[in-house]
């Protein structure tokens, strides 16, 4: 009994040792040096392969890299390339068992626009999305190590801790991005959630980081599993210019990037600014969801409004300016369409001007109201998204998708028959009186130019450039011989007139007098109050929607 005992361990033990073979091992170098020409040279060596053929296959298509890669093939060890052939976006390579295998191929930079899902790299720096080079090993699931080797000055941020021989371990299934080139590296050590690399022409970075802690902090009151996401933030330099565009804000699963032009202003006049950034950059990250809404929806009015909310609620708009800007997107989208406000008005604390994007009859604001005023959905409009994320597929959201999905909040979804009906629309008064909310639009004289306050004309409106009558710094003296002295002069002169009329201006042009007539055109004035006369518990809940999230939570 004792031999035979022995004869079953003596056999056993190495059968249980070839059940566990060593996993497949991927150890990625990654060569930024050359990255005036927009290219990284990417080596990866494979360790464990099983003894025979293996096909390994490169990265799927849906990351917007399979066209960026070239010049696949298998390295000996004496350095030689050979260049392999695809077939399908896969190689099949012969394996000893024993002996590593190394692959050589390049990865192409992607363009500045996609910088949220695709490594990008310029001769200042690189933002490096690890899933555009992971292969795929059939029948396995290896383990990752990635190194660099970069220009001299060249720094890592990521928030993969480094190993002591300088390399970085990765998961296949959720690979986060890395910032590669000359930053200020922060981390918050407090929540382990957020990591930073700060070019220069940015705020401090304490500064910066504290603002975006605040961001942070409201969007994980949204959920939890959404909110346990660690983050890379990236400002890149503004002192490079982008083409047509002031400001632009990326947001990936791991990822928020920034960037501005190089008219940006002093750096503490820029926060508010940043500020706006940042809350569009977690608005559609923490919103994928968003992403899949048709146009009929207004994906994009939905995504200006809830970066207002995040701005009220993380104290960056006040409560006044928050309801003027709310009062033009109400105009914008549920307005007359006959008639758009003549001038948009400039928030000066923010910067943020006010423009009349496409009109549509969705109304984030509205939406909002009605889940927070008679839905069972718990922090309104956010978490009512958040939730249709879990179970969103690739298929574009229709309006119908959103009235079927409202239809559980029965009295909020009531409230909201307005803005869908197909009758003649509602006035926007009539749709926000059971919320508690007033909203008064005024016409008012206005002329087509800005005066400064020694009424000298700084600006003129199209319509005057076209008639050529006025010039940028001409004075004006008198108003139909109303002469101007004081700057309350101008209030009372414009209390006497009426869009449409024509008026006398005696001017001063470099010095000489002059006298051109001018008509009165007509200035929209929109604006958005709370009903003091509503009931306590419509204004009780107004409160707690227009409030500002404690700095504790």
């Amino acid at each position: 009994m004792r031999c035979f005992l022995a004869l079953m361990i003596f056999i056993s033990v190495p059968t249980l040792a070839k059940a566990k073979p060593e996993p497949v091992r991927l150890h990625y170098s990654v060569d930024g040096s050359h990255a005036a020409k927009r290219l990284l040279r990417i080596q990866v060596q494979i360790d464990g392969l099983p003894e025979g053929r293996n096909t390994i296959g490169l990265p799927a298509s849906k990351n917007s890299s399979s066209n960026k890669i070239s010049h696949v093939g298998w390295q000996s060890e004496d350095g030689s390339l050979s260049p392999l052939t695809l077939e399908d976006g896969q190689v099949v390579v012969e394996s000893s068992g024993g002996e590593p295998v190394t692959l050589a191929f390049q990865l192409h930079s992607e363009s500045f626009q996609h910088l949220d899902r695709a490594t990008y790299l310029d001769e200042s720096r690189c933002l490096f999305h690890p899933q555009d080079i992971l292969l795929e090993v059939e029948n396995q699931d290896p383990n990752v190590l990635l190194s660099f080797l970069l220009p001299d000055q060249w720094d890592v941020v990521s928030m993969v801790p480094r190993a002591i021989d300088g390399t970085f371990s990765i998961e296949t299934t959720r690979a986060t991005p890395f910032y590669l080139g000359k930053a200020e590296k922060v981390h918050d050590a407090t929540s382990s959630l957020l990591w930073m690399a700060i070019e220069p022409g940015w705020p401090p970075a304490p500064q910066l980081l504290a603002l975006l802690n605040r961001q942070v902090r409201h969007r994980l009151t949204l959920g939890r599993d959404a909110g346990s996401r660690p983050l890379l933030a990236v400002f890149l330099s503004p002192s490079r210019s982008l083409p047509n565009k002031e400001w632009l804000a990326f947001g990936g699963p791991q990822l928020l990037a920034y960037t501005a032009g190089p008219g940006m202003a002093e750096p503490s006049l820029a926060t508010p600014l940043i500020q706006q950034a940042v809350a569009r950059g977690l608005v559609r990250m923490y919103f994928p969801v968003i992403a899949n809404f048709s146009a009929s929806v207004g994906p994009e009015q939905l995504i200006d409004y809830l970066t207002l909310k995040a701005c009220r609620k993380t104290g960056v708009l006040g409560r006044a300016e928050f309801l003027d800007v709310l009062a033009q997107q109400l105009w914008n989208a549920l307005g007359e369409p006959a008639e758009v406000p003549a001038k948009p008005r400039s928030n000066a604390r923010t910067g943020r001007t006010v423009t009349s994007p496409t009109r549509g009859r969705f109304c984030g604001l509205l939406l909002d109201l009605a889940l927070s005023f008679y839905g069972d959905t718990s922090r309104s409009l956010e978490a009512f998204l958040a939730s249709w994320s879990a179970s969103s597929t690739d298929e574009p959201i229709q309006e119908d998708d959103l009235r079927k999905r409202l239809r559980r909040e029965q009295q909020a979804a009531t409230a909201l028959v307005g803005v869908w009906q197909n009758e003649d629309p509602q006035k926007i008064g009539e749709l926000l009186r059971p919320f508690g909310l007033l909203f008064d639009r005024r016409e008012l004289p206005a002329f087509g130019f800005q005066l400064t306050e020694t009424f000298q004309i700084a600006e003129l409106g199209r319509q005057v450039q076209e008639t050529g009558t006025l010039e940028t710094g001409d004075r004006i003296l008198a108003i139909n011989n109303y002469r101007l002295m004081l700057p309350d002069d101008l209030l009372k002169c414009r209390s006497r007139l009426t869009p449409g009329q024509e008026v006398q201006l005696d001017v001063e042009r470099r010095n000489l007098p002059l006298r051109v007539t001018q008509r009165v055109t007509k200035e929209i004035l929109l604006k958005l109050e709370i009903n003091k006369l509503a009931d306590a518990d419509k204004q009780q809940k107004l409160e707690q929607f227009l409030s500002v999230e404690a700095e504790g939570k």
